[in-house]
């Protein structure tokens, strides 16, 4: 998917806001959330989905009137509904073409439709014809405050008294007496070293932590699809099994083998996974790296993150 197609078409005269949804991950909203809430977000995506569903598989697109606003939506493949709310400016022949320009670019890439529209969407800069506030909004700046007028001038007794005879010197000051030197500063107490011990419950609190940030932009069944094609080969890891919300359990052979804490070799293992798994992710959510390394506080897990 393009960026610069993105960009063209929400700095288009007119574009007041846009809706993806695609009935598994969470519909997006651009220009529209700052004029609805997060319940009224969600009512209209259901409504929407269903009109969608409930009209012939003939009809595509539709168009209506919205609190003043012309709405538009368009049915593309891969049950993804594309919603653009419009305003006045809205050139119908710009329009047009941009807006199958769009289309095309989403329907290209399907599953990661939402995220990657998110991502860029997210970096557009947009110009000063669309105004995402409701219309009739006055967004003049306040006026500025008037300058000043006082004078820093302060006169001198000479100048009050009329007198041309200079002020006697001040009084030399004593001089500042020399403090002692410091004492010098104790040794350093060496650090402890750290304990890198962990359990399998540990890690699998870890993963659960890492699908948490990247569902948030790529839905659970995406997420759940990355882990397991990136998943090394070995019966240890087939252990760590995850359901279709993308949520790890770890299912021991036996109760020992639940509790003991990993060995270097099995931490190795677990690293490799999580070094290919934000590698895949990557492609379309390019900061994840950093991001799952500003949620951890456990120095022990940023062991097993990938070295820049």
């Amino acid at each position: 998917m393009k960026r610069e197609v993105i960009q063209d078409f929400l700095n288009l005269p007119g574009i007041a806001g846009v809706a993806l949804m695609d009935g598994r991950s969470r519909p997006y909203f651009f220009g529209v959330d700052q004029t609805l809430n997060f319940q009224q977000k969600e009512a209209l995506a259901q409504g929407i989905q269903q009109v969608v569903d409930t009209t012939p598989s003939s009809f595509g697109t539709f168009e209506f009137q919205f609190t003043g606003h012309q709405v538009f939506i368009y049915k593309l493949q891969h049950g993804i509904i594309l919603l653009v709310l419009t305003g006045e400016q809205l050139v119908l022949p710009e329009f047009h073409h941009a807006v199958e320009q769009l289309r095309s670019e989403l329907q290209q890439d399907a599953a990661n439709a939402i995220a990657t529209f998110r991502l860029f969407a997210g970096n557009v800069t947009v110009t000063s014809q669309n105004n995402w506030s409701k219309p009739g909004t006055s967004s003049a700046p306040p006026a500025a405050n008037p300058p000043s007028t006082a004078s820093d001038a302060t006169p001198t007794p000479s100048a009050l008294n009329g007198s041309t005879t200079p002020p006697p010197p001040p009084a030399p000051a004593p001089a500042p007496a020399v403090p002692p030197p410091p004492p010098p500063p104790p040794p350093p107490t060496p650090a402890p070293a750290l304990d890198l011990s962990l359990s399998t419950k540990e890690i699998a609190a870890f993963l659960n932590q890492m699908s948490q940030i990247a569902t948030h932009y790529l839905g659970n069944m995406v997420v759940a699809n990355y882990w397991k094609s990136t998943r090394p080969s070995g019966d240890w890891l087939n252990q760590f099994q995850i359901d279709r919300s993308a949520q790890f359990s770890f299912k021991a052979a036996t109760p020992t083998e639940a509790a003991q804490t990993l060995t270097e070799e099995q931490q190795e293992w677990v690293r490799e996974w999580i070094a290919a798994f934000i590698d895949r992710c990557s492609k379309v959510i390019r900061d994840l790296k950093n991001l799952v390394q500003q949620s951890v506080v456990d120095e022990r897990l940023k062991t097993l993150l990938p070295k820049d």
